[in-house]
């Protein structure tokens, strides 16, 4: 099979995607092929917001993700991987009944007290919950007072917002990468 064929499975996925994007109006790069008019600037918008929004959900699941592996170490060792423990009803009732309760930020405070984090990442970690609410509670979070979607000093839903923000996140999932939180 040469590298420039798909699979079968591959061709069906990218059918699945032209289509997701068509159904979610993510699908600007058919923007030509809609009426004339202005609204194709507030359609372009809207699908880059979308796209910016997902990825703040994404990655504040991941680093959810991430607090949830270091206090489940702290409870269960590290002999045993995720996969093994999901198979146990005593990890299943921790997950349900202590993690699924706690919030990102209470998740955060109890790793710190089990193991240091630096005010850095802290801090960013902090800073990156506020503007995940804001993006994810308003639907014109540009005009929150508390949280607007801006990240040191640069709106997220712009080119040079989203980079530095991917740069401060990916210097997070680093941290809890280097110190060994893997599921």
């Amino acid at each position: 099979m040469s590298p420039a064929r798909l699979t079968r499975r591959q061709r069906e996925l990218v059918r699945e995607l032209d289509q997701l994007t068509d159904l979610f109006d993510l699908d600007y790069w058919n923007i030509q092929s809609y009426p004339a008019g202005a609204w194709r600037t507030t359609f372009l918008e809207l699908a880059r917001n979308k796209i910016v929004r997902s990825q703040i959900i994404i990655w504040y699941t991941l680093i959810d993700e991430h607090l949830n592996l270091r206090l489940s170490r702290f409870f269960y060792g590290s002999k045993r991987t995720t996969v093994q423990l999901w198979r146990t009803k005593r990890y299943k009732l921790f997950n349900y009944h202590v993690l699924e309760e706690l919030s990102l930020l209470q998740k955060l405070r109890f790793a710190k007290a089990i193991h240091p984090i630096p005010k850095r990442v802290a801090a960013r970690i902090e800073h990156f919950n506020a503007l995940r609410n804001g993006v994810a509670h308003a639907f014109f979070p540009e005009n929150l007072k508390k949280a607007p979607p801006v990240w040191r000093g640069v709106s997220v839903f712009t080119l040079a917002g989203a980079k530095i923000l991917a740069q401060d996140i990916q210097e997070i999932i680093d941290f809890f990468l280097a110190a060994g939180d893997r599921p």
